[in-house]
């Protein structure tokens, strides 16, 4: 009807280019729209609206009078404008933004409107009703390596060693290679024996790796030559592979995919990941780098990492033990995350957080994927949300850049009156720092702050306090991994990642050992003493190592066994060693002339350290 009218007045006017004559045409045009309009309210909505609310008492005619609402028509922009009721009426000093998304579905007709009054009674936040934890059914007491083998099993390992042949044939094949040291890897314990001798270099740093099998004693590490030689973990090395080399498609074909060498192992190592961890509420997403300086595509600049220069992963972490829960690898666009028109940061942030199978958590992040969208979505879903956020985001209000916050500690908050739970709070420090929350209410507490020399307290929101505090999850997940990293140089890039995964493995395997045995631990085990426990509970299970007879050094001191309760081992003790339970290391041997308790090999060199302390003394 309305394009009708308006082509017959088109059709009926004589258009010239005078400006009196189109002004008229706009009023024209606009006059009959509105009629348009109003009976359209009037089938849709049975609205009582007619031609009598029309009034051309005033100037500006023609006007549409809607309530409190008026829209005076004075451009052409102004008339192709379509006009909508309000559904509530707002008080004039809140701010009205619409939100349209993709130009359909319900948030187009969505309002989000932000007041100053602030109401605390209006925010809900559930207490989550989940159990946390470990998950598996190891007993109290187990060894590092079934620790680690929960994530790094033993079928894994099995298909590493499949590949790993499988590759060496094809290379071989392929630069006709006949001599050859190489011989298949037949027992799964042998890849076990590979990674070992890997962990110890991490925990034992040498310039060279070949430093490690040399005769210097400086430099030669025993454990490493009793369980591997150099030319065959050499050989291992440069045949190394994770995913199937018959599957692997051409870098120039279709479905090439960038991570293919590692996506197999990735996976697996993913799922054992989100299996055996149940997460607490509190977690943190943000960004990881592993460093890398080669020629890569997927490489990343990133001047505030140490690393600077590498490979970006999207990390979710536990934000009070850095557990890693979900990760992914950043390679552009044809990465796993799924993308659309809301933004890199949105679409992470959705991707990480669909492994959660409960409701309730308090997900922080930067502002790099802070969005009132993303905000109102994830409370949506069911999860709790808190983010510094950039001021000239989408959807925040117009006046937030008006208010200029002149001492430390003074705030300013602003709620959203559709959605009470989304807040957004600006606070001084140093400068004007804006967070955007569901889950906090705005609570003034206080803060310690260095000024001038002194430390004073100011006001602080809660929401700031909160997000200082649980917002480092993945910063303490890359603390931890660069404890003994087992990262050297490679020509492979995929080994970098590799490597990584293989750290980050270590470290959750340390997580859920220590919550395990957490009861029973008067202090919990350090990553170094796991490590070592690791170490040796592999090696162990492979190649047990076979005590050798002790010499008695002279008749005086000799080695009788005592009766009844075990003692603490004298040389153990000084040199602070422990067993894998964290316990003192106990014997039953002792010697007659020191009246010292002592272990069988400990019995040596206790007594060839006392020697050399008393010729000391005596010099």
């Amino acid at each position: 009807m309305y394009h009708q009218i308006n082509h017959r007045i088109v059709t009926n006017f004589s258009v010239k280019n005078t400006q009196e004559e189109k002004t008229l045409h706009l009023a024209f045009t606009a006059y009959f729209r509105t009629i348009y309009v109003t009976e359209i309210d009037a089938i849709l909505f049975g609205s009582t609206s007619s031609e009598d609310e029309i009034s051309s008492e005033d100037d500006d005619w023609p006007k549409l009078d809607r309530g409190n609402d008026s829209s005076v028509i004075t451009d052409k922009a102004e008339i192709d404008t379509e006009t909508e009721e309000d559904a509530d009426d707002i008080d004039q000093s809140h701010q009205s933004i619409a939100i349209e998304e993709d130009g359909k579905g319900a948030d187009k007709d969505r309002k989000i409107s932000w007041t100053t009054a602030i109401d605390n009674f209006k925010i809900e936040v559930n207490s989550p009703n989940f159990c946390s934890g470990p998950v598996h059914n190891l007993p109290t007491g187990s060894y590092p390596s079934e620790y680690f083998k929960l994530f790094f099993t033993n079928s894994m390992c099995e298909t590493v060693r499949v590949n790993t042949n499988k590759y060496a044939e094809y290379i071989q094949e392929k630069k006709n290679i006949t001599h050859s040291k190489w011989k298949p890897v037949e027992f799964v314990e042998e890849i076990w024996n590979f990674l070992s001798v890997m962990l110890i270099m991490s925990l034992a740093r040498l310039p060279k790796m070949s430093d490690y099998w040399a005769s210097n004693p400086m430099l030669g590490n025993d454990m490493i030559k009793r369980t591997m030689t150099k030319d065959r973990f050499m050989e291992i090395l440069r045949y190394f592979h994770l995913s199937n080399r018959e599957e692997e498609k051409n870098p120039q074909g279709e479905g090439y995919n960038i991570m293919q060498k590692l996506d197999p192992f990735m996976k697996d190592l993913k799922l054992n990941f989100l299996k055996h961890f149940s997460p607490y509420r509190e977690l943190s997403i943000d960004e990881a780098l592993i460093k890398y300086k080669g020629r890569l595509g997927i490489v990343q600049y990133m001047p505030m990492k140490p690393a600077k220069l590498g490979i970006k992963v999207w990390m979710l972490c536990d934000s009070r033990l850095g557990y890693v829960y979900n990760f992914e690898p950043y390679c552009g666009k044809k990465d796993n995350v799924p993308r659309s028109e809301k933004g890199l940061g949105y679409d992470v942030i959705r991707f990480l957080c669909s492994c959660l199978k409960r409701t309730g958590h308090h997900i922080f992040f930067d502002r790099f994927f802070s969005s009132v969208l993303l905000m109102r979505d994830l409370l949506n879903a069911g999860q709790y949300s808190t983010g510094t956020i950039m001021l000239n985001r989408k959807y925040l209000p117009e006046n937030i850049k008006e208010f200029k916050l002149k001492t430390a500690g003074e705030s300013k908050c602003f709620q959203c009156i559709e959605t009470p739970n989304l807040t957004c709070t600006i606070w001084k420090d140093k400068k004007e720092i804006a967070l955007v929350s569901t889950a906090n209410t705005y609570t003034i507490e206080s803060t310690k702050r260095r000024i001038g020399g002194n430390v004073t307290s100011i006001p602080c929101p809660q929401t700031i306090r909160q997000y200082n505090k649980f917002m480092g999850g993945v910063d303490l997940a890359d603390q931890k991994r660069q404890y003994y990293d087992v990262a050297r140089k490679s020509y492979k890039w995929w080994f970098y990642m590799y490597r990584f995964l293989i750290n980050t493995a270590v470290n959750n395997a340390h997580i859920i050992y220590t919550l395990t045995n957490m009861p029973n631990l008067k202090r919990p085990m350090n990553l170094y003493t796991f490590k070592m426990g690791l170490i040796a509970s592999l090696i162990k299970n492979l190649r047990p190592s076979i005590a050798t007879p002790t010499r008695i050094i002279s008749h005086k001191h000799e080695r009788v066994k005592i009766e009844g309760r075990k003692r603490v081992c004298r040389h153990c003790s000084s040199l602070k060693i422990k067993t894998l339970r964290n316990h003192a290391v106990e014997s039953t041997w002792i010697c007659q002339a020191c009246k010292v308790c002592l272990c069988i090999n400990c019995f040596e060199p206790y007594h060839n350290q006392r020697n050399l302390f008393q010729q000391l003394n005596a010099q």
